[in-house]
């Protein structure tokens, strides 16, 4: 009898192109992902971003599509400041257009089309308008008034108005970091993680998000205000969001002492670009622990998310503390019902 090769159809669905761009494009270190300049990423899935905008969007209670437009728009044109999709000599038109093509295929955002003004992506449309609009403003080197218009789920058309309009060039929200090691993901095509359509978003996109609901005050009670720290209501939303997207997914998150949570952070958020903790503690004997991060990119959403895991570890409401010391972000979480005497 004659024996066949046993073949993992996993490996021949990969993408080994799309792979290798992005290992030369990005790095990886201690849970940050890091692009050739120094900024930071965060790795999201197509259902989860979906999910979570809808979370966000009930805890602000107020719509905030256009918000979140103009915050990737804003983070967009400082990322192209850096000189992504320059080109000089002949053929200019055609070399940017390449590089903007690229830029969207590597990032797993679709395809653009600016002949025509439209594009085709799985990211939530007014991220994807506002990058888009960024890179017009770039190529042409003109403000613009953008307005979009969903043609089916995925397909968006957009029209844009010349504005005479002054407007200061967006500048970074976050500092640069070193790069690490080549990001190495297995992706399949369209970037597709084990069939599921997944995708990049910069760090500073959610910063910007965060800090345009000034002004606005989150549909919460007082004693779910209590669980958190005394910070802004664009904070809160963005963190209470994470934390009931976690709970709501499937992930398996089991820590039973420091080791388990380090292990846990590195393999759920630290693989995402959310950070890893430099160091945890274990401080009562009824599941409080604190985590100390070097460098924490998105305070909101990585603590969200902590929060979520916590409750799913422990089946109990969660109190969060957080505090900057010595440049060390510091979050302790305990039982909401079971305070812990917990010192400095």
């Amino acid at each position: 009898m004659i024996q066949m090769p046993l073949i993992d159809d996993s490996n021949q669905l990969l993408d080994r192109e799309l792979m290798a761009d992005i290992a030369s494009h990005y790095t990886q270190n201690n849970g940050h992902i890091i692009d050739k300049n120094g900024n930071t990423w965060i790795r999201w899935r197509v259902d989860g971003l979906d999910a979570w905008w809808r979370l966000f969007e009930e805890i602000i209670d107020k719509p905030m599509g256009r918000r979140l437009a103009n915050s990737a728009c804003d983070e967009e044109e400082h990322l192209l400041s850096e000189g992504i999709i320059e080109a000089t000599g002949l053929f200019k038109t055609s070399k940017v257009n390449k590089l903007v093509e690229k830029r969207w295929r590597v990032n797993g955002w679709g395809s653009p089309n600016y002949k025509k003004m439209l594009f085709s992506s799985k990211v939530l449309t007014p991220i994807m308008a506002g990058i888009f609009q960024a890179q017009k403003e770039r190529m042409d080197s003109t403000r613009y008034k953008m307005r979009w218009e969903n043609k089916s789920a995925d397909d968006c058309m957009l029209s844009f108005e010349q504005s005479s309009q002054i407007i200061q060039p967006a500048s970074g929200k976050l500092n640069s970091l070193s790069p690490g090691i080549p990001y190495t993901v297995e992706v399949e095509s369209d970037w597709k993680i084990d069939g599921v359509s997944h995708f990049l978003l910069p760090s500073g996109l959610f910063i910007r998000l965060q800090q345009s609901c000034a002004g606005l005050t989150a549909n919460l009670s007082d004693d779910e205000r209590n669980c958190w720290p005394s910070l802004d209501d664009g904070f809160l939303s963005l963190a209470i969001a994470s934390k009931k997207l976690f709970i709501a997914g499937q992930e398996i998150f089991l820590a039973a002492d420091a080791d388990g949570w380090k292990e846990n952070c590195a393999a759920h958020f630290g693989s995402i670009g959310l950070s890893i903790p430099s160091t945890v503690e274990m401080i009562d004997s009824r599941g409080a622990v604190r985590l100390n991060f070097n460098e924490l990119r998105n305070p909101a959403l990585s603590i969200g998310c902590l929060a979520g895991a916590w409750e799913r570890c422990e089946g109990r409401p969660v109190k969060v503390s957080y505090s900057i010391s010595d440049q060390k972000h510091v979050i302790t979480l305990q039982s909401k019902y079971e305070m812990s005497q917990i010192g400095d």
